[in-house]
């Protein structure tokens, strides 16, 4: 499990690198695309650390019950789209959803950064 505590804290890393980039580039310049990539990354930063909780739970050897959150997460999911919803002028959806899904985009590319 400490392995995947070290894996844990690189993406934060990761997802926090690419949300300043982000952030710049829509400061420079606004665009909804941008703004949802934002909000989708955001998103999938919480839910990775809700991920990574629930799992850190599961190792305690006095819990019976075995959970990944994913209640918690759809949740995060949900409420990503529900900003859509409200404020469809100003957030693309697309990035709301390439950006939930930047969690899965990194478990595929990290092996490959880290074979030098």
């Amino acid at each position: 499990m400490k392995r995947f505590s070290i894996i844990f804290k690189q993406f934060i890393q990761y997802y926090i690198y690419f949300l300043i980039l982000l952030s710049v580039l829509y400061i420079i310049k606004p665009n909804p695309f941008t703004l949802g990539l934002i909000i989708g990354t955001f998103g999938a930063l919480i839910n990775t650390y809700i991920f990574e909780f629930y799992l850190s739970r599961a190792k305690q050897p006095d819990n019976i019950h075995i959970s990944t959150g994913n209640i918690w997460r759809y949740l995060v999911a949900i409420v990503a789209c529900l900003i859509w919803f409200f404020f469809k002028e100003y957030v693309n959806i697309i990035g709301i959803m390439i950006g939930l899904m930047i969690s899965y985009v990194l478990i595929i590319i990290r092996p490959l950064l880290q074979r030098e």
